[in-house]
């Protein structure tokens, strides 16, 4: 095991769970209806989800196959969020292809994400221990909508027919908000990815806790790195548009925040006027915060908070099994902080 490196691990991963995809989610869904319901998961993507659930188990010695339903019932719940994500945010492009509403319109993305839901637990029904998989996955999906409310909350100007969302936006955002935010909308995520694997090869409350630091704290290394591409990403590479924080107005960005507590004060207001406006922000304006930022050390602040999260994960897989799919999750983290897309 220790001499197979992580891309190849990663897809042979995705090679088997790809079929159990398909399977649990076109599982009683009329024929006409089921091209619909697989598109979001027929997209692709790195299926680092699952991979983790696979080699969390395999880290305590669980077989491989035994892990395939709960690996994928988690990845059906991390494209369900997305479904919805790309509505909230009007995002018409995923890994380069139209997203599920662009694509079906919104009333059918809706519905497909129900479909998600429903697959997640026709998923952990046909595994061992499903019921403690019922309560985790139910927990981390509750968990993310906090999160996803916190970054609608987050946005500086929008929404403006949605009266709940204009009474309650952050009047300002601290890191500590920025880091309770992705703690819960993309953290908690990988957090129990790496606890249902150990669940299913009944590890111990103890392991089962030590995991889910490892996942959680990659989760947050990997938020952060996803904050850094969004800035200076490049765009055919990440498969998503540069900017699109900025676009949607967004503060829970670490870049953002970075740079507004270190910019002057007119170009604090600059950035801010942008946001807080009422006008649609061009590609102009992207580039105009983005120079911005350049005159700061942000990018140099978010890589060091995501060295700091990704140290604190391979802290914990020290008082794990040392074994290959140890030596995995360890690549993994590397692979994380290093990510270009």
């Amino acid at each position: 095991m220790s001499d197979i490196n992580l891309k190849e691990y990663l897809n042979e991963i995705s090679v088997s769970i790809e079929p159990v995809l398909k399977e649990l989610l076109i599982r009683d869904v009329e024929n006409i209806n089921s091209d619909m319901v697989y598109y979001q998961c027929q997209s692709g993507g790195k299926r680092i989800r699952p991979a983790l659930v696979v080699a969390s188990g395999q880290l305590f010695g669980i077989n491989r196959a035994d892990l395939f339903y709960p690996a994928a019932a988690i990845e059906i719940l991390h494209n369900a969020t997305l479904i919805i994500d790309d509505v909230i945010d009007h995002s018409e492009f995923r890994r380069d292809e139209p997203t599920v509403w662009s694509k079906f319109g919104k009333s059918m993305a809706e519905c497909t994400a129900f479909a998600y839901l429903a697959s997640v637990f026709t998923g952990v029904s046909q595994v061992k221990n499903g019921s403690k998989l019922v309560d985790l996955y139910g927990k981390t999906l509750k968990t993310i909508i906090d999160g996803e409310i916190k970054d609608i909350l987050f946005e500086r100007s929008g929404r403006e027919d949605e009266g709940y969302v204009v009474k309650n936006r952050y009047k300002s955002i601290t890191k500590d908000d920025y880091y309770a935010m992705i703690s819960q909308k993309t953290a908690v995520l990988l957090q129990a990815c790496c606890q249902a694997g150990a669940i299913c090869a009944d590890a111990t409350d103890d392991q089962v806790w030590l995991v889910g630091d490892f996942g959680f704290n990659l989760g947050m290394a990997f938020q952060i790195r996803d904050d850094v591409l969004d800035i200076f990403g490049d765009e055919k590479e990440f498969g998503k548009k540069i900017g699109k924080d900025i676009i949607e107005k967004k503060m829970g960005n670490f870049i953002i925040l970075s740079a507004i507590e270190q910019l002057g004060q007119d170009d604090r207001k600059t950035i801010c006027d942008l946001l807080e406006g009422s006008a649609d922000i061009s590609d102009n304006d992207v580039s105009t915060v983005t120079a911005l930022v350049k005159k700061t050390d942000a990018l140099q602040q978010a890589e060091a908070a995501a060295d700091l999260f990704a140290q604190n994960s391979l802290r914990a897989l020290e008082e794990l099994p040392r074994n290959g799919y140890n030596d995995i999750l360890k690549e993994l983290v590397i692979y994380i902080v290093e990510r270009e897309k």
